[in-house]
């Protein structure tokens, strides 16, 4: 199972609307596919893991480099696992509002830089990330999946 963390400028402005068909397709284009993860969205830059079979993920992630609506896409972290870290979720979504964005350890900083170094300078701060995020959705009571307010 491969698992495979990016991030990417959004090419335009995102509204709650738009942001609900994004996750909608996505939702239901993951579980046909079998694919698991999370989205998290700030200020038009998103971050995303994919989690699945191989040859899945990396299509999927072919089409998403592609997709009009990126750009900027970058790799921060590929890796195979042994399970799914995200099994639950064919796209968890997370609206990182400042006050939210100050809580997660090193997430400011980390999206705001317009280019991405080594994977290596980045894979200790992704794990953080998302080792905290997997945490907060855990101790929160469960959002049905159509609305977007907290995961």
């Amino acid at each position: 199972m491969l698992s495979l963390v990016y991030v990417s400028n959004a090419s335009h402005p995102f509204n709650d609307d738009e942001l609900a068909v994004l996750l909608l397709g996505s939702r239901a284009n993951n579980a046909r596919s079998g694919l698991s993860g999370l989205l998290l969205h700030s200020d038009g830059r998103f971050l995303q893991v994919l989690e699945g079979p191989d040859g899945t993920v990396r299509s999927k992630f072919a089409v998403i480099a592609k997709d009009p609506r990126h750009r900027d896409v970058q790799i921060l972290a590929s890796e195979h696992i042994p399970a799914a870290r995200f099994a639950r979720w064919t796209m968890s979504y997370q609206p990182t509002t400042d006050d939210l964005a100050s809580e997660l350890p090193g997430f400011d900083d980390f999206l705001a830089r317009s280019g991405v170094a080594g994977e290596s300078d980045h894979t200790s701060t992704v794990a953080v990330l998302l080792a905290w995020f997997r945490e907060q959705v855990r101790a929160r009571p469960r959002q049905p999946s159509h609305r977007l307010g907290s995961a």
